[in-house]
């Protein structure tokens, strides 16, 4: 998992887009109020593009933000033999996964299918007919644009603890970029994480009600 934000707009073009409205005394104080109070498209002058390194499963989530642009890394005109995997490793997937070494299963399923790939390829056959058989969890890189309004808005939903694990972890390094280069932008306060939330628990793979545990609290 990778992630960079490689360029963004500073604040002075919606508080300019703002001072239409307003007049001229607009301030990127004004910006954030106005934001808090849901005048959201005013961010839409604004964007921040980002390099992101996720599995082929976290590409299927993120791209149903289709207020968001992708350019991915291709399976048709590029080698994946050696672009890595999800490692299961890297996460905590609970006691069940922990106890019965699931954890160390998967992975070497996952290896086991990127060597078919690399025999596939090594034997002649086209990369887009060779990555028929790449796990969900290979590897791929791509350039993600939002205006700001998309990104405020994507960060609640996957930040959440609803969210899967790999995405939360994404969405956190996404999060942490945006709130360094917005500082009062960006904050828990502005997204209203967790605020209003009508979901029965934080888990999503339960639909019985449960105490919840918020993950506002774990973020800074």
């Amino acid at each position: 998992m990778k992630v960079e934000l490689i360029a963004n707009t500073v604040l002075e073009l919606p508080v300019h887009a703002m001072s239409k409205c307003y007049g001229s005394n607009t301030t990127e104080k004004s910006l954030v109020n106005a934001c808090k109070a849901g005048h959201l498209s005013l961010l839409e002058h604004g964007y921040a593009t980002f390099d992101i390194e996720m599995s082929q499963k976290c590409l299927a989530q993120i791209t149903r933000h289709r207020q968001l642009s992708f350019t991915v890394k291709s399976t048709r005109g590029t080698d994946f033999s050696n672009g890595g995997y999800f490692d299961s490793h890297c996460h905590d997937w609970g006691d069940i996964v922990n106890k019965t070494h699931i954890s160390e299963d998967m992975n070497k399923i996952i290896e086991e299918q990127i060597k078919t790939y690399q025999r596939l390829v090594e034997n002649g056959v086209p990369y887009q007919i060779a990555a028929y058989v790449l796990p969900l969890a290979t590897n791929v890189t791509m350039t993600v644009t939002g205006n700001l309004r998309a990104w405020l808005e994507y960060l609640p939903k996957r930040l959440c603890k609803r969210a899967s694990m790999e995405h939360q972890a994404i969405a956190r390094e996404i999060y942490r970029q945006l709130n360094k280069a917005y500082p009062d932008l960006f904050t828990l306060e502005v997204l209203g994480m967790c605020e209003s939330c009508k979901e029965l628990s934080c888990d999503f793979t339960s639909h019985k009600k449960k105490a919840k545990e918020p993950v506002r609290g774990e973020l800074k």
